[in-house]
């Protein structure tokens, strides 16, 4: 009896348009999907986003659906991706990538820092939001998402997106069937 000849695959010998539907489906954190939670539900999504531009692109919709920003390192985070997104967008950079309608769920935790004044008491809040630049950049994607959940005591930082829009030129032109400001 021969030993059985081993199955040879190649992930290039996919026809694109499955490998994409492979890499959205791998990509989607472990909350959307059946399976346990993780303690980083990005990790998937992030390592395929390296793998190259056009798989990047395919992914970051995936990844970008459900933003979890439950700790302020979080939402500082995010908020150095999105002032990346700008400079990528202003340069007309291959990276560059919109990322308010690709986000539709949105969860913030408790956040000090997005005010100036520090509230008494408390530990040193982390690096501070660049006021109205980051608020600029974070209104049209918390604005635009169809689902905000949001702690209480974060509330300041939606107020700020807010007063931002009503005293801005700022176009929530975002791609979202029914969200929760239809502006």
């Amino acid at each position: 009896m021969e030993p059985p000849t081993p199955i040879s695959f190649r992930f290039n010998d996919l026809p694109t348009e499955l490998a994409l539907i492979i890499f959205k489906h791998a990509a989607q954190p472990p909350f959307a999907q059946y399976v346990p939670y993780t303690r980083d539900p990005y990790s998937s999504a992030l390592s395929l986003c390296q793998v190259s531009k056009n798989v990047r692109r395919a992914v970051l919709p995936e990844l970008l659906h459900t933003v979890l920003l439950l700790t302020p390192r979080h939402l500082l985070a995010f908020v150095r991706a999105l002032r990346m997104q700008k400079t990528y967008i202003d340069q007309q950079h291959d990276l560059a990538f919109d990322y308010a309608p690709c986000v539709h769920r949105m969860s913030i935790g408790e956040f000090r820092g997005a005010v100036h004044i520090p509230v008494p008491y408390t530990p040193p809040p982390m690096p501070e939001l660049e006021c109205e630049f980051d608020i600029d950049l974070l209104a049209p994607v918390i604005l635009g998402v169809s689902s905000l959940t949001i702690d209480s005591r974060s509330l300041d930082l939606l107020t700020r997106c807010l007063k931002h829009l009503c005293n801005s030129d700022v176009n929530l032109d975002v791609d979202h069937k029914k969200s929760l400001f239809p502006l």
